[in-house]
């Protein structure tokens, strides 16, 4: 039988980095993920970089990002039925920032690890790594 492929998740800034091939912001561990996981992105990262975009603090449109992950890297936005990610993310009361509430509990959803450099995230989800 064959080895299930390794799925990891990328939080948005970790999209963003590795859009950019700015490969040297991610320690180790996550460039070793990054290089041998199946990537996914949650539909929260996709929103979340458009909120970026709105308030100027991002100049590319959030689809050239996604599509250029998709292009460079295989990533894919993950298509978990909605209902089961707001299930996942009821138990992480340790953040009222509903981008990454939503963002964990799909990574959680798949027991998968997520990619991120936000402090609070590692703190407070096993999986999370950078």
């Amino acid at each position: 039988m064959a080895a299930r492929p390794v799925v990891a998740f990328l939080d948005t800034h970790a999209a963003v980095f590795l859009w950019e091939n700015r490969i040297e912001l991610f320690d180790a561990p996550s460039r070793l993920l990054l290089e041998n996981a199946e990537l996914r992105l949650s539909p929260m990262v996709v929103l979340e970089l458009a909120f970026l975009r709105e308030i100027g603090r991002l100049i590319v449109e959030p689809a050239a990002i996604i599509e250029g992950l998709a292009a460079e890297v295989g990533a894919v936005v993950s298509a978990d039925p909605f209902d089961r990610v707001v299930i996942a993310a009821l138990d992480l009361k340790w953040t009222r920032d509903p981008f990454d509430r939503l963002i964990v509990a799909t990574a959680a959803a798949h027991d998968a690890p997520l990619v991120t450099r936000d402090r609070v995230i590692r703190e407070n989800y096993a999986r999370a790594i950078w």
